[in-house]
């Protein structure tokens, strides 16, 4: 038996080789293209299960019934540090004269490393894009408005292909300037906004505190510099620890505009503090570890490669669309091949709504695991039935 909406989802990912984020816009919603009865055989063999269709936007109604799930199209946003102190190793080593000792690697090259074995076996499955901050700027002491700077948009759009694309930048450019991780975040998901009912994420990627928010004050902050005195040295602001900010635009980017957040962080593990912001960084954005640290705290190359291939998986195999949504959000009994899977809003072990209005589920823990694996059908079958009793 073939997988239901096949064709469907052949027509989304198309929609995204068409031109990233605006062309998947534009291929149609829930509410059109593909209307009317949608009980019958499609080209590829396989059949509909219910009568509603699955378009890529759209709020869904409820309408009672059984209804196979379709793989939800997937655009993955990388938002990745490229502030000065990649340039240092992991353990914290400083380059000296510009280079590190022999065989020593960079905490920017063990990023580069690390993506490139995680994302390019999703090159054609994922629509992969990034934001890199700070903008590049050319090396040396630099004022904050330069060494700070974050310009609206992205380097590499959402787009099936990128991934050496997002590698090349690694080649290409260098670490300097400070890290105004809080803005890069909001930019990025501002780019991503334009589209819904798809699997929207954003993976950041940094080594230490963000800062670079000229609103704090430096005779009272938490300073972030290795080398000088925030309440004493002139634009002191821009190095005080910006975690407020940081941590209330996540969790906005999660709860009202439902995109997650995983959030690395690559070693700089000398001060507490950080650490405890970029815990409390990946609990805004909804996809923290169940244990801690509850952010991906990584300390060599090969946790880099494997918290990388443990998020790509999870984004491009266990977010799935229901062309039917519930207004109890429990009305819904969700199966893989036929074992209902329970809802767990704990996100350890189950499934829960990711955008209920917009019928996208995820899958979480062994569940994810099982949604994305190997089935007698040749692919899991996830389906489920909708109870619309409390319309």
């Amino acid at each position: 038996m073939l997988r239901s909406f096949g064709l469907l989802r052949r027509f989304a990912w198309a929609c995204v080789l068409g031109g990233g984020v605006v062309a998947i816009a534009s291929c149609g919603s829930r509410t059109g293209l593909f209307g009317g009865d949608a009980i019958g055989a499609l080209p590829d063999g396989g059949r509909l299960d219910g009568t509603l269709d699955a378009g890529l936007d759209g709020a869904v109604p409820c309408t009672p019934g059984r209804f196979t799930f379709d793989l939800a199209v997937a655009q993955l946003m990388f938002v990745i540090d490229r502030s000065g102190s990649m340039a240092f190793s992991l353990g914290g080593t400083q380059p000296d004269g510009g280079a590190l000792p022999p065989g020593v690697e960079s905490r920017w090259q063990v990023l580069r490393d690390g993506l490139f074995t995680a994302i390019t076996p999703f090159a054609n499955t994922l629509a992969m894009g990034a934001k890199f901050y700070p903008e590049e700027h050319d090396p040396g002491p630099n004022p904050p408005s330069v060494a700070c700077r974050t310009d609206v948009g992205v380097a590499i759009a959402p787009a099936l292909g990128n991934a050496q694309s997002i590698i090349d930048v690694f080649d290409t450019t260098s670490p300097n300037g400070g890290t105004p991780t809080a803005e890069a975040i909001r930019l990025g998901a501002q780019y991503l906004t334009g589209t819904r009912g798809v699997a929207r994420t954003i993976v950041v990627a940094t080594d230490g505190a963000p800062n670079c928010n000229e609103q704090l004050d430096r005779t009272r902050c938490t300073c972030t510099s290795t080398t000088g005195n925030c309440a004493t040295s002139p634009g002191g602001e821009y190095n005080c620890l910006d975690d407020l900010r940081s941590i209330s635009i996540i969790k906005d980017i999660f709860e009202n505009q439902k995109i997650p957040v995983y959030v690395i962080g690559i070693g700089g593990t000398e001060r507490p503090a950080f650490l405890k912001v970029l815990d409390d960084m990946a609990l805004a954005g909804g996809r923290a570890r169940a244990t801690t640290p509850r952010h991906y705290n990584v300390q060599t190359s090969a946790e880099m490669k494997e918290a990388l291939a443990t998020i790509s998986g999870s984004v491009a195999q266990c977010t799935y669309l229901t062309p039917s949504s519930p207004v109890d959000p429990n009305a819904i009994t969700v199966e893989i091949d036929g074992r209902s899977i329970p809802r767990d809003p704990t996100r350890t072990n189950g499934w829960d709504w990711v955008d209920q209005a917009y019928g996208t589920l995820a899958f979480f823990g062994p569940a994810c695991d099982a949604a994305s694996g190997a089935s007698p059908l040749g692919v899991p079958q996830i389906s489920g039935v909708v109870r619309c009793e409390n319309r």
